[in-house]
């Protein structure tokens, strides 16, 4: 009898794994929004495989060895993708260096002195930052000696709500244009380094999936068609993209660029939410470049705003 109980046991341990290891490995490949509850999951998918792991364990209790193997499977497969690209062997001839800031000030709530801190201590050569308006701009400026050190700047903000995006550089824009496809502004320019060569920079700022999926999902192709297209050979896409390296339509908006979490190593460290009971568990804030090689990264956080912010430092390929 104890046998019996021990071999179903056994069994409904093994057809539970398959059938949640199945689900995780599938997840980060669907491309789908079923309302924005598949893209919400998708951003889980580290804590997921993280969870999957320990559940293993408990089959080992039943001696359901075969269901534990399925639950490491399932976690290994749902995780990968999940796991930032180290793109090795695309190293450039490179002769400058620049330092990128990237964060969301959450409709504009961050301490700007504390921000402007944060900027200054980076020694940012570019800052591109979003859900931000003139006088929170203003107010970051007027600290740590920004205005003189990030001279530079995209047109002002959307009046009305808090839908700003802005570029901040030391160095000279030109060729100014909107990036069409969100309902947040997204402005791109091109910077001229001191040594002449020319990168294209936007800030982006795709809508979140939570309550208006299809609105993310369009903003996301459309910023993938526009990196497509852009002719510049040296290009840096910074900003809240509010999707991860676990959402199918991210990692192909990503495949022709590196990102500045390369530094860090596979790992995707996250950077939402921040002031939440929940500690952050998602990787949605990203620096990302062609033309361009990463050679580091560190996040900050900033009271008033829910994100962390990003700083890249990246090695500028030679014309």
């Amino acid at each position: 009898m104890r046998t019996a109980r021990r071999s179903r046991a056994r069994l409904i341990w093994t057809v539970v794994a398959l059938l949640v290891a199945a689900f995780a490995a599938v997840l980060p490949h669907l491309d789908v929004l079923v309302g924005g509850l598949v893209p919400i999951a998708q951003a889980l998918i580290p804590v997921g495989a993280i969870g999957l792991l320990v559940l293993a364990v408990v089959p080992l209790f039943f001696r359901a060895w075969a269901a534990a193997v399925i639950l490491v499977v399932g976690a290994v497969l749902a995780g990968l993708p999940a796991l930032t690209p180290l793109r090795a062997g695309t190293e450039c001839a490179a002769d400058a260096s620049i330092t990128v800031v990237a964060f969301n000030a959450k409709f504009a709530g961050a301490d700007p002195a504390l921000l402007a801190a944060r900027i200054a201590d980076a020694d940012a050569d570019i800052v591109a930052l979003v859900e931000t308006d003139e006088v929170h701009i203003e107010a970051v400026l007027r600290e740590r000696g920004l205005a003189a050190a990030l001279p530079h700047r995209t047109r002002e903000t959307t009046e009305g709500g808090v839908r700003g995006s802005v570029i901040l550089s030391a160095f000279p824009l030109r060729g100014e244009q909107d990036i069409s496809g969100s309902v947040f502004d997204q402005v791109t320019a091109v910077a001229t380094l001191p040594g002449g060569d020319e990168v294209r920079v936007a800030a982006v700022h795709p809508p979140p999936p939570v309550g208006q999926p299809v609105d993310w999902r369009t903003a996301i192709g459309a910023l993938d068609r526009w990196i497509g297209e852009a002719p510049d050979e040296r290009l840096i896409v910074a900003g809240d993209l509010n999707a991860s390296y676990a959402h199918p339509g991210f990692r192909e908006l990503a495949s022709s660029l590196r990102s500045a979490a390369e530094a860090a190593g596979p790992i995707p460290w996250p950077t939402w939410p921040q002031e939440r009971p929940v500690p952050a568990f998602t990787a949605i804030d990203h620096i990302l470049a062609r033309g361009a090689v990463p050679t580091g990264w560190d996040s900050f956080s900033v009271p008033g705003s829910d994100h962390r912010g990003v700083i890249g430092d990246w090695a500028i390929c030679s014309g």
